[in-house]
């Protein structure tokens, strides 16, 4: 099993200093690493909620600091990918709407990956 604090450099590489869901800048000391299924109430005991395919870096306001955050639009996140059902045993599977710019899929190994095939951007 991952420890998230493990996750926290390669989770920093991979967005670049940017929020994966807003894409505007963050900092290193100040980001949030959003699970996108979520641990729950007490936590889990799933060996890949720490996976980097089920983390994203997110600005702390988008995480959770305002009413347009992730967490407060939740039908918004998991049309996005931003927030995957838990009983979803893929969630790397799941394309992840970057940047408001394009689809992409999370692998194991960390690092977006195109779709095969080209999905629309969410409405509204």
């Amino acid at each position: 099993m991952s420890r998230l604090s493990d996750q926290r450099g390669p989770l920093w590489e991979r967005c670049g200093g940017r929020c994966e869901a807003s894409g505007q800048p963050i900092s290193f000391d100040s980001f949030d690493m959003h699970h996108r299924r979520n641990k729950g109430m007490g936590g889990t005991s799933r060996p890949d909620v720490d996976d980097l395919d089920n983390l994203l870096a997110l600005s702390p306001v988008i995480h959770n600091g305002c009413p347009q955050s992730v967490h407060s639009r939740r039908p918004w996140a998991q049309e996005r990918g931003y927030l995957v059902p838990k009983h979803d045993n893929h969630p790397g599977m799941r394309p992840v709407w970057l940047h408001g710019r394009r689809w992409v899929l999370l692998g194991k190994d960390g690092q977006y990956h195109n779709p095969p095939v080209p999905l629309p951007p969410p409405g509204g």
